[in-house]
């Protein structure tokens, strides 16, 4: 029994640092998209390469806990209808589905989180679930600003495309913050796993 759960340990934090790695790539990429001399099409592609990283990094979890699972489930097809959209159609009915399977796959990978640390830390474990809460709300003011400011340039005649990418820029600063608390949860999580870990062993 001591066994299993010291393998778990380790496949657990294993995963994680991928995922710190792949979220410190997202973030970056995040920056990047911001400078107006990169193409959209460059960053764009970066980010679907990093949800199949996180995909994957969901499934080799799926057996730890169900909520990975169905985070990568998720993910999977939540890029299967970004990539419709991209190549055969443009359509905003799918480009809602991905949003919303987006929402469900941030929530079943915080609430999965949250699970697999509570017994061993609470508070984080409970800070898991601000974080989602957090998200959402950067998320709402990032959509909300960015038509606001479409609204705006458009009816003061100023270059739409760069003031825009601007705002838009400025708005996701509350989420690049985020992503770093994301990642500071995730080390932590590390580090306790990996304390147990050596507390169990012979």
């Amino acid at each position: 029994m001591n066994e299993n759960k010291e393998i778990n340990c380790s496949l657990i934090t294993k995963w994680l640092r991928v995922m710190i790695y792949v979220a410190i790539v997202s973030l970056v990429n995040a920056i990047v998209n911001i400078l107006p001399f990169v193409p959209a099409s460059v960053t764009t592609w970066i980010s679907r390469g990093i949800i199949v990283a996180m995909a994957v990094c969901m499934y080799r979890l799926s057996s730890v806990n169900e909520g990975y699972q169905k985070a990568w489930i998720m993910r999977a097809s939540m890029l299967a209808c970004n990539l419709i959209t991209t190549f055969l159609w443009a359509s905003s009915f799918l480009a809602l589905v991905a949003s919303i399977l987006s929402i469900i796959a941030v929530y079943r990978e915080y609430n999965a989180h949250s699970e697999l640390i509570a017994e061993k830390d609470p508070k984080l474990s409970s800070k898991w679930h601000s974080l989602f809460m957090w998200s959402i709300l950067a998320g709402v003011l990032v959509g909300l600003g960015s038509v606001v400011a479409v609204l705006v340039v458009a009816m003061s005649g100023m270059d739409t495309v760069k003031i825009t990418a601007i705002v838009v820029g400025l708005l996701g600063i509350p989420q690049m913050i985020l992503d770093v608390v994301y990642i500071t949860y995730l080390k932590k999580m590390i580090d306790i796993l990996s304390e147990g870990n050596e507390e169990g062993s012979p």
